[in-house]
């Protein structure tokens, strides 16, 4: 009885964390933009909304400074599977116009980097769709 009760509790750990990778989870009940525009903190005005089956949005004001700011998409616990940050590869760590960077769902320190341009309002984008999520920011202006 315990080994099946084991074999079970792996199992729905399983599901559980490759649901939040793969989209088959509403991310919107749970996941924020967080990062140093809200002292990362997840706060309401920063909840993640789905716009697609598997694409979620949330935006933020930002400064533009010539700084950039750090961000990713976490839950109020940064609970591995919804704590997403870059792949550990650089190329993914910056956040630009026309790209798309791998997510890591399980990230510790990987947050991504966006420098806006001009001061404004801008959507950052994770999508699940795929196999590996990816993260994208637009200017909502």
């Amino acid at each position: 009885m315990k080994k099946h009760l084991m074999v079970s509790a792996l199992a729905a750990t399983l599901i559980f964390t490759g649901c939040a990778t793969t989209g088959k989870r509403d991310l919107s009940q749970s996941v924020y933009l967080r990062g140093q525009f809200a002292w990362w903190d997840a706060l309401d005005e920063y909840k993640v909304k789905r716009v697609s089956s598997d694409v979620y949005m949330a935006s933020a004001e930002l400064t533009a400074d010539g700084q950039p700011y750090e961000m990713k998409f976490g839950d109020a616990g940064w609970t591995s599977g919804t704590n997403c940050g870059y792949l550990s590869q650089a190329e993914d760590q910056v956040l630009e116009f026309g790209k798309k960077s791998k997510a890591n769902c399980s990230s510790v320190f990987e947050n991504f980097k966006f420098t806006p341009p001009e001061t404004g309002t801008y959507n950052f984008y994770l999508d699940v769709s795929g196999e590996v999520p990816l993260v994208y920011v637009e200017s909502s202006n």
